[in-house]
């Protein structure tokens, strides 16, 4: 090992500001016509799907130059994508620009926030906004990470809004509907909504029905620098998949809103075959949400483990764009009741960070 990196491990983590590992990205699809080739999709729009790619590339890139990673030794990985938030329209003959930088520092990990605006370089409009953690390692060991050092009023700002979504997450994962059972309240809506369904006061499609399965063997083309998948790729297949299904299910264009989190539980191996399983859990008048579940299939036992969980929100648009009535979706079972529940709260929680996003989109200056 370098004695530069030697040095950095064993010394004292200096403190670094947000605009020290900042960093801009530009795709100039105004001008670029093979550029805009490779991200065009069928109805001439961009590919959501293959922007994620691109957005772990960038929050990974921010959280080594913070965390001094390549000097220090270490691997950072993805443990979540918080959210992704389309706040306007993503023109495919418009410029496009990422902006990332950390928001939000613990003891080994961060938040990257990135900002996606379109137009051109004399006048960006922000079109979306994104947030991943990121976690630091050393030898399959969380390694602590650089104190961030906030200094600018916005610099704060988004220091205390990255703690605040630090204690959503944990919140959301100490009441996580899957593994603890329903409060009254969520107990009434599923005792409500079978009551319902069973007097055919309530009319719609069952969530089996809407189940979608793909297999996938990785290659080592998705490999990233760590010799794992990347999770760029495992972002775009289940975005994918995600769309898919919604377009299937409302039979016409989705209109992507929000990834509303995506959790990397365990790396995956080169070589691995990969089960992708989506369905709809919840649906408003307006809007569904799609859970996407990826498992790692072992070929000669036949055992199955869990590495990503992800949830889509979506809306459905006729060909003269407006807004569809989304046919609810109904649980049959117990289990699909709890997604259903899970389903309910995130999508709340989903709306309130929308509208949030929305208030304050021309106020901000980045993610």
């Amino acid at each position: 090992m370098p004695k530069m990196a030697t040095e950095l491990e064993n010394g004292p983590l200096e403190e670094r500001s947000p605009g020290e590992s900042c960093f801009e990205k530009i795709y100039p699809f105004g001008s670029d016509l093979e550029l805009r080739e490779e991200y065009i999709n069928f109805f001439g729009g961009l590919r959501i799907g293959k922007l994620l790619e691109d957005l772990d590339l960038v929050a990974g890139k921010v959280a080594y130059s913070h965390t001094q990673g390549w000097e220090r030794g270490l691997g950072i990985v993805t443990a979540a994508c918080d959210r992704i938030d389309l706040t306007g329209a993503l023109p495919s003959t418009s410029d496009l620009q990422l902006l990332a930088s950390v928001n939000w520092v613990g003891r080994s990990s961060l938040e990257v926030g990135i900002r996606i605006s379109s137009g051109n370089e004399n006048n960006w409009r922000r079109v979306a906004r994104a947030f991943f953690i990121m976690v630091a390692r050393r030898e399959g060991l969380a390694a602590a990470v650089n104190p961030l050092s906030p200094k600018s009023p916005e610099e704060l700002r988004r220091f205390k809004e990255g703690q605040e979504r630090q204690r959503l997450r944990r919140e959301m994962s100490r009441h996580n509907i899957m593994t603890v059972a329903p409060n009254e309240q969520e107990s009434e809506l599923l005792h409500s909504l079978f009551l319902r369904i069973r007097q055919g006061k309530l009319k719609g499609a069952s969530m089996a029905e809407t189940l979608r399965q793909s297999t996938r063997l990785m290659h080592p083309q998705f490999r990233n620098i760590h010799n794992k998948i990347f999770g760029g790729y495992l972002m775009r297949e289940a975005f994918e998949l995600a769309w898919n299904i919604t377009y299937l299910y409302c039979r016409e264009w989705p209109q992507f809103l929000c990834v509303d989190h995506m959790y990397f539980f365990e790396p995956v191996e080169i070589g691995s075959i990969l089960s992708f399983t989506g369905q709809v859990i919840y649906t408003s008048p307006k809007a569904l949400m799609v859970e996407v579940t990826i498992e790692v299939i072992d070929p000669v036992s036949g055992t199955s483990e869990v590495t990503n969980v992800s949830f889509y929100t979506f809306t459905a648009l006729d060909e003269a764009g407006e807004i569809l009535e989304i046919t609810p979706v109904l649980p049959n079972t117990y289990e699909e009741g709890l997604k259903y529940l899970d389903g309910s709260k995130r999508f709340r929680l989903g709306e309130k960070s929308r509208e949030y996003s929305s208030g304050r989109k021309n106020s901000s200056k980045s993610g």
